[in-house]
């Protein structure tokens, strides 16, 4: 079954450039893919991985394509299986979801960042995660706004979760400062502070079931 899916570049006001995965899947499956993409491929180079993505449309990602009897085209190296080289989309966040589109996944160049959207049952785009592509060492850390100008957001970099962010304070134990913690409420990742042995930070497995294909499709 396909997971209709837009994949692009985000731009000022909300706005973005994108392609369309006929197999786009999730993100537990399709973040972990193009990360591997990202460094194998193109060996972190953002903008050169953005322009091979909005070359044409895609029936599926893979880090490894193999050539299969049914495809009109060949598959692109390190890339995935080209489906055409239509239009490209100019969207909207704002704007209503196509009923068929499921996800939505925007590269932000200058922050080597990921963020997904997913659609909704009232056709709006709802932000669904932020994911770096290179995951950073502290597992909390904040991001600018998406649209510029409001609020930063607070990301788990285990499960690229925004602003899901539990935290408790209490009078140590110690006698002395206070005890926290810190948890993501997706994935339960945490950092625990005391004033005697400083930060213990624990990260839960994540996605649950690790991807077992270099292919979003989960087939050759």
């Amino acid at each position: 079954m396909s997971t209709p899916t837009l994949i692009g570049v985000a731009a000022l006001g909300g706005r973005y450039t994108a392609r369309f995965i006929q197999f786009g899947e999730d993100p537990q499956v399709l973040v972990p893919l193009l990360r591997r993409i990202w460094t194998d491929t193109f060996s972190r180079d953002t903008d050169a991985m953005a322009t091979a993505l909005l070359a044409r449309n895609w029936w599926s990602l893979a880090v490894n394509p193999k050539p299969r009897r049914w495809d009109q085209q060949p598959p692109v190296r390190g890339l995935g299986y080209p489906a055409d080289n239509d239009t490209v989309r100019q969207g909207a966040l704002r704007e209503d979801v196509d009923g068929a589109l499921e996800w939505l996944y925007l590269l932000h160049l200058d922050q080597r960042r990921l963020v997904v959207y997913e659609a909704t049952v009232h056709g709006r785009w709802l932000r669904h995660s932020a994911h770096h592509l290179d995951p950073v060492e502290d597992l909390f850390v904040t991001a600018p706004a998406d649209d510029g100008g409001g609020p930063e957001m607070t990301v788990c970099t285990v499960c690229g979760a925004v602003d899901e962010i539990d935290h408790v304070e209490v009078p140590s134990m110690a006698g002395y400062g206070y005890d926290t913690a810190t948890s993501c409420t997706r994935c339960g990742s945490s950092v625990a502070t005391d004033p005697m042995f400083g930060d213990h930070v624990t990260r839960k497995p994540w996605p649950p079931h690790n991807p077992t294909t270099g292919d979003a499709t989960g087939s050759a």
